[in-house]
């Protein structure tokens, strides 16, 4: 999943899960006309800057999150406009370190079991 594609994705759940119609969103978004709200969320457009803090107050989306994956976005497209490689390096780096951390989290978690289990042998011996 490219930037774009991620940046719709976030959007669109949550424009879902608050049940907004793309043309109220779009009213209180600033005006904006319902098909402009469409092409965000089919990841064929990006909303301009000044409109972030709006989406992320409407969607309840923390502004850091949305505005990274903003950024993500205009520069995998400026990349593409300029023939250069397309790499979301930093997006997918941000993937593995995801995983990791869940995978962390889980050998935590099998790790506290395994203490107690010790503790409980050395109780009874």
């Amino acid at each position: 999943m490219n930037a774009r594609e991620r940046f719709a994705s976030l959007v669109k759940e949550r424009l879902l899960a608050e049940g907004f119609s793309y043309k109220k969103f779009g009213e209180e978004v600033g005006q904006v006309p319902h098909q402009t709200v469409s092409r965000w969320v089919n990841a064929q457009g990006l909303p301009e800057y000044d409109r972030l803090a709006a989406i992320s107050k409407l969607l309840e989306i923390d502004q850091g999150v949305l505005h990274r994956l903003w950024v993500e976005a205009i520069t995998e497209r400026s990349r593409k406009v300029a023939g250069e490689p397309v790499q979301s390096s930093r997006a997918d780096l941000n993937d593995h370190v995801a995983d990791g951390f869940e995978e962390l989290q889980a050998i935590k978690r099998r790790m506290a079991k395994l203490e107690e289990e010790v503790r409980k042998l050395k109780s009874r011996g």
